[in-house]
């Protein structure tokens, strides 16, 4: 986890189950809430991609004014992120769900 934190620039990274529970973790935030509201987010986002024919839901991110969050989806597990807003969050999202592999 310390690898994926220094790459990505960000202020916590942090792998869960896919049920939310916090497996590792890394930086300054409170990962476990993090894990906990992605795998609940990501059965709402699951759903809404089934709507829509999309296929399995890999990989998103919010960002507000203040902060992002990013979520990589792997085979049962969920690498989770969280950083300061900023203006290109895709490259991130992107490295995160590269170095989920």
């Amino acid at each position: 986890m310390d690898a994926i934190f220094k790459e990505l620039k960000v202020q916590a990274v942090g792998r869960s189950s896919e049920a939310g529970e916090t497996l590792d973790s890394a930086g300054q935030f409170d990962i476990e809430t993090l894990c906990a509201v992605s795998s609940v987010s990501a059965s709402q986002l699951r759903d809404i991609g089934d709507l829509l024919s999309a296929g399995r839901l890999e990989r998103w991110y919010l960002v507000t004014e203040q902060q992002a969050y990013y979520v990589s989806e792997r085979s049962g597990s969920r690498l989770v992120a969280a950083g300061e807003a900023v203006r290109n969050a895709e490259a991130t999202s992107k490295a995160l769900h590269r170095t989920a592999r």
